[in-house]
């Protein structure tokens, strides 16, 4: 395969981990951009920018240190001390998202198609196996095949999304959505450095992970700038609902809509698979089972955790897992000077 092949699949990769069912539904977007009006759109284009910057700088950084897993990249970026306290919050938040992420899924499969939960859930968590055992290019091919249908669907929106109702007039106070910006892509590397850093280890050629960082940081500007206009221009019907992308969505076609399933599943299904390939990247470095061995636990355990109710941990994680990738971020930017390192 040609580097220009290599980076796209990277780059679907990158769009595919950050890109988890928040995303699809709508609802981290209007939390992070659209509750701030315009100024949301100027805090998109940021985001775009750290995107490409701090997605490339995390790579390089893992591929200049040899680091296979964010278990050595943090151990190298923070000390023994730090780096290990930062591998198990890591770890934990990873973890839980996993779990919430397969629930996540048996839910839809019950609600869209009457899959019993229990079925949807096993039946998910064997597919995701299945493709975890071919290792990382798979994963990449997964990710190639299912971020075009992300795309898609931003190109759908564009086209139906649009309304005449009012736009939001309110300025934000002290220029918070930039706070709020940053925060966004913080939480969102730190989940994403799971995959990144093994990406950075395997890929030989700084090229590949360039226009990859490049590539997948515009193509989820653009895929946060559509959704985001879409609900602007729809904003008194959207702004107090869970799903508010499904006001768009609901106006559509059955074929369509059907579409929109998919397209929720598929980006529910990439964010699990890329985490569990991550924490099993890290568990490999520190005990000797076999991968398909050390998969398999930890899915068994998140399903485990799924059947006795696991989401509510997460309501906490996810505002530390903002502040750690804060951190994490923080230290890409200003690494510590060795020989060698960008």
């Amino acid at each position: 395969m040609n580097l220009w092949g290599k980076s796209i699949q990277v780059a679907a990769t990158y769009i595919g981990t950050v890109v988890g069912a928040g995303f699809a539904s709508g609802q981290e977007i209007l939390a992070f951009f659209t509750s701030y009006g315009h100024a949301g759109t100027i805090g998109i284009l940021g985001a775009t920018a750290l995107f490409v910057w701090l997605g490339y700088k995390m790579m390089l950084l893992a591929h200049q240190m040899r680091t296979p897993s964010y278990e050595s990249f943090n151990l190298q970026l923070f000390g023994p001390v730090v780096g290990r306290t930062m591998n198990m919050l890591v770890f934990l938040t990873l973890f839980g998202v996993t779990t919430v992420m397969l629930a996540g899924a048996g839910s839809l499969l019950e609600e869209q198609f009457h899959i019993p939960y229990v079925a949807g859930t096993v039946a998910t968590l064997f597919f995701a196996l299945l493709i975890l055992r071919k290792g990382l290019d798979r994963l990449l091919v997964v990710n190639a095949l299912v971020v075009p249908s992300m795309l898609l669907f931003a190109i759908l929106i564009l086209l139906e999304g649009t309304a005449d109702s009012p736009l939001p007039l309110a300025a934000p106070d002290h220029y918070i959505f930039l706070w709020k910006t940053i925060l966004y892509v913080s939480f969102n590397l730190a989940m994403a450095q799971s995959v990144l850093i093994p990406i950075g280890y395997a890929i030989r050629e700084r090229a590949i992970l360039f226009r990859a960082a490049v590539i997948g940081g515009v193509v989820l500007g653009f895929m946060l700038l559509v959704v985001h206009t879409a609900m602007l221009a729809n904003w008194d019907d959207v702004r107090f609902m869970d799903i508010p992308i499904l006001f768009v969505t609901d106006q559509w076609n059955e074929w369509l809509q059907l579409f929109f399933v998919f397209v929720l599943y598929s980006e529910i299904f990439t964010t699990l698979i890329s985490n569990v390939f991550g924490i099993g990247q890290q568990l490999r470095e520190l005990f000797s089972i076999p991968e398909s061995r050390i998969y398999l636990f930890l899915f068994l355990t998140a399903f485990a955790l799924c059947l006795i109710g696991y989401s509510q941990l997460l309501m906490f994680l996810y505002p530390l897992f903002g502040y750690l990738g804060l951190t994490t971020l923080c230290r890409i930017v200003f690494p510590p000077r060795r020989p060698g390192w960008p």
